[in-house]
């Protein structure tokens, strides 16, 4: 499996399942009957052990399916003629004009003022190289 896979599927699953950031989840959640809230009586053992285990099945399968669709994706796109001709607005390589047309700077006039300083550097570094 590759890293890209095991990366997505973390960020998929780790929200829905264990409700928690996917940098702070795991393969395995360890739980004990004894580690409740303050005040929460003791959950009894021969309820809590089978409803974890049924848990645990169920959050693996979830996993495995996350892992099967993203692994088929993964074969579909190595084995597509045009995966590599694919291109969007964000695969799309920047031009020179790239700051004029880009529509966050257009609309303030602080980005007006970004755009012009920057190409007031980029023209006196240039001129400075020239010499």
């Amino acid at each position: 499996m590759g890293s890209l896979v095991r990366v997505l599927v973390s960020f998929a699953t780790t929200v829905r399942l264990e409700n928690v950031h996917p940098l702070q989840g795991g393969i395995l959640r360890l739980k004990h009957p004894s580690e409740r809230r303050p005040g929460l009586p003791r959950e009894n053992p021969w309820i809590f052990w089978p409803c974890l285990a049924a848990e645990t099945v169920y959050k693996h399968a979830i996993l495995i399916q996350m892992i099967a669709r993203l692994l088929l994706f993964r074969i579909a796109i190595a084995h597509d003629p045009n995966a590599q001709m694919y291109t969007d607005q964000a695969l799309t390589p920047v031009r020179d004009d790239g700051d004029e047309t880009f529509d966050l700077f257009m609309k303030t006039t602080g980005g007006h003022s970004a755009i012009s300083h920057v190409k007031r550097v980029a023209k006196l570094t240039a001129a400075g190289r020239a010499t």
